[in-house]
């Protein structure tokens, strides 16, 4: 193998690592929360394998429990319920600010580390910080009726249970996207 090569493979696994460390930021509510609850019932096996294990399960069960709220929201607001505002802000809440907060002080310090003058960067890493909030809002895209295909099965469940507790509710059919998750 020459050098080129070796190169070349070693750039495409620190893109792919780079991917699944974006893809970890965004879904990082999910993994914090689950560790906050893994740990508080293992104590001590939380840093074995198994540990990680049961944290990857909860975060799972946790993206789950997000598009079964998101089925809920859709059902309600597509029957004009006002209702709708609460689970959409329960959903932002959880999955798109911690992900703002966490991006914003290495986003600021990328930033003031990048400019040449002493200009105020705090404005630049609002802006940055911001953006990827609202990315991480789109990958959800919590007032659209779409789910991935992992959590289409909770999201028709959301759907369907809140259409049988609402009385003459409009039937929605829930849509599966293309995404795996």
């Amino acid at each position: 193998m020459n050098d080129q090569q070796m190169f070349d493979r070693n750039i495409g696994f620190l893109w792919k690592a780079a991917k699944w460390l974006f893809k970890a930021l965004i879904y990082f509510p999910l993994i914090i929360t689950s560790f906050i609850i893994v740990s508080s019932i293992m104590k001590k096996e939380v840093s074995s394998l198994l540990g990680l294990a049961v944290i990857i399960l909860v975060s799972f069960i946790l993206y789950l429990l997000v598009y079964f709220v998101k089925g809920i929201l859709i059902c309600l607001k597509s029957n004009n319920k006002l209702l709708w505002i609460l689970p959409f802000i329960i959903c932002v809440s959880f999955t798109c600010i911690l992900p703002v907060y966490i991006v914003l002080d290495p986003v600021g310090r990328l930033v003031q580390s990048s400019s040449r003058s002493g200009t105020s960067y705090d404005i630049l890493k609002w802006i940055f910080s911001l953006a990827f909030g609202v990315y991480v809002y789109f990958r959800y895209d919590f007032l659209t009726n779409i789910a991935p295909s992992v959590a289409f099965p909770a999201y028709q469940a959301g759907i369907s249970i809140t259409m049988s507790i609402l009385k003459r509710s409009y039937r929605i059919e829930a849509k599966k996207s293309n995404d795996l998750i």
